[in-house]
This record gives C-alpha cells, structure tokens and sequence, in this order.
C-alpha cells in the first residue's frame, strides 16, 4: 500500500484501547458470577451477561451450588 501511495485509514491510525472498544461495544458481552450472602447466612451464585453496547445485564441463572448441574 504505501508503493502505491495509499495512507492509512485514520481509524487504523489511533490505537488506543478506549477508541478500540467504543468501536467495538455492540459485539462485545462480558460474564461474570458473583455471590450474595442472604439473610439467612446462605450464599447464592449468580452468572450474568452484560452487553457492553447497550449495558443491559441479563441474569443467566442463580444457584446455591456451583458445582452442581
């Protein structure tokens, strides 16, 4: 490209990991699982979604045991 004389793309140019995924944010879903202890001094798991682009969480499932199907 450059014997051709053809620059860059200017978003090519700027590579900075906030610009990458503001760009990116529709694609990306990120998981987690935290824990909540109830009152009852029960813990409860819980496996989330969180769609980066529109910010929603989506709750996947909530469970005493981890390990258990």
């Amino acid at each position: 490209m450059k014997k051709a004389g053809i620059d860059p793309a200017p978003q090519r140019a700027d590579r900075s990991w906030s610009r990458f995924l503001t760009a990116q944010a529709q694609g990306i879903i990120a998981v987690d699982v935290l824990h909540v202890d109830t009152v009852f001094l029960r813990r409860l798991f819980v496996l989330f979604f969180i769609e980066h682009g529109t910010r929603r969480v989506h709750i996947a499932g909530v469970t005493r045991n981890v390990t258990a199907e």
